[in-house]
């Protein structure tokens, strides 16, 4: 049987623990618009983060804030020539190692942050001091901000290099979680990145970075009644109210087995739900934490997904506003106010749209945060 490999940034580590040799190494930048202080040269296996040097400004834009420095141990053979007998997705996420490591730094500081291409190589026999290099196929990075107002405020502002700890689990892991981690912080990435001008968009790829951790997580099994009550606690109501003898379960075992993806998707999030923020709005203006509160808020958003997938209609207006804050207020509005919303021939209750985009990012990055440190056996 062919041996499963991890993604190269893994197996790299792997490998530089092992005691064998870098046969080269190289530099690439990494591109945010957060503030980054500090340095991380050591703890990190054979990756190092260099701090740019970038004086801080008034205008969050994109630029080069870091250096990642790489020396590299494997030999890329192990991933460039691959069995082509049949079709095998492997590790492929459409990245690779630099954006593999980017996009985990991105999750972890949740801060926007993606790779460049490499800009100096340092290669036995050559100049110690390293050569430049342009080479690489990535293009410089490019950020498009929104013109009414920040939709994820937490982007930005300052992120210490120290911080990175959750990075140091990557050798502990499985070659198969290790795989579900970066495709799901690569979502993550590029959810945020482009939030402030494709929010609905990243809505969308937000809810896939959940889906694909809880697909790695629990393959489902429960009942088909507890699917349907996740999926549709309403029409359970109704059917409930009828007081017809086993009527859920019956509706429940005609219509459930395609509803398994949405009590995964809410399960996952409860599971590893991060505290409510530190710092909130008027109690009025608060997404209730209560757990079947929640639990309702997840079915909905994961409704909204459905027909933005299979429907082509994009996540409601309202959810994708820019999170506006009032002078007294600790924190921006966690939900859409007001007791309905109407745009551009779409009309929403409130009760529909149960929160803002900001509020979400929130607590999907704390929930693959605390789902990423129990990938650790």
């Amino acid at each position: 049987m062919t041996k499963i490999l991890g993604p190269p940034s893994y197996e790299n580590w792997m490998v530089s623990q092992n005691g064998k040799q870098a046969h080269e190494a190289y530099e690439c930048p990494l591109f945010t618009d957060a503030d980054i202080d500090g340095e991380a040269l050591e703890g990190y296996g054979p990756y190092q983060f260099l701090n740019a040097g970038h004086i801080y400004g008034p205008s969050g834009d994109v630029r080069t804030a870091i250096f990642f420095r790489v020396e590299w141990h494997l030999h890329l053979s192990m991933y460039e020539y691959r069995s082509m007998d049949k079709t095998d997705l492997g590790y492929y996420h459409g990245g690779d190692a630099n954006d593999e490591i980017a996009a985990l730094l991105s999750l972890a500081l949740g801060a926007r942050i993606k790779a460049g291409g490499i800009t100096r190589e340092f290669k036995r026999g050559l100049d110690p001091r390293g050569r430049p290099s342009s080479w690489d196929y990535h293009n410089d990075p490019v950020f498009t901000k929104s013109t009414s107002g920040q939709i994820v405020p937490s982007a930005t502002g300052k992120r210490s290099l120290s911080d990175l700890q959750p990075l140091q689990l990557l050798p502990r892991m499985t070659p198969f979680a290790a795989i579900a981690l970066i495709r799901s912080a690569r979502l993550y990435q590029e959810a945020l990145w482009i939030a402030e001008s494709e929010p609905s968009l990243s809505w969308l790829l937000l809810v896939s970075a959940i889906e694909v951790a809880a697909a790695c997580w629990r393959s489902g099994d429960e009942s088909f009644v507890e699917r349907l009550a996740a999926a549709k606690p309403q029409l359970v109501e109704l059917l409930r109210s009828t007081k017809i003898q086993n009527l859920v379960e019956q509706v429940a075992a005609e219509i459930a087995p395609s509803l398994g993806a949405t009590k995964k998707f809410i399960d996952f999030l409860i599971t590893f739900l991060p505290p409510s923020p530190t710092l909130r709005p008027p109690i009025k203006e608060q997404l209730s934490w209560e757990e079947r509160h929640l639990k309702d808020v997840f079915s909905k958003i994961y409704g909204h997904r459905s027909h933005a997938l299979h429907g082509g209609t994009p996540f409601p207006q309202p959810m994708c506003q820019p999170a506006f804050k009032r002078d007294d207020w600790d924190a921006p509005y966690e939900k859409p106010y007001g007791l309905a919303s109407s745009y551009l021939g779409g009309t929403w209750l409130v009760e529909d749209t149960p929160l803002l985009l900001h509020t979400f990012n929130y607590i999907a990055r704390g929930v693959l945060l605390n789902w990423w440190n129990s990938l650790v056996p």
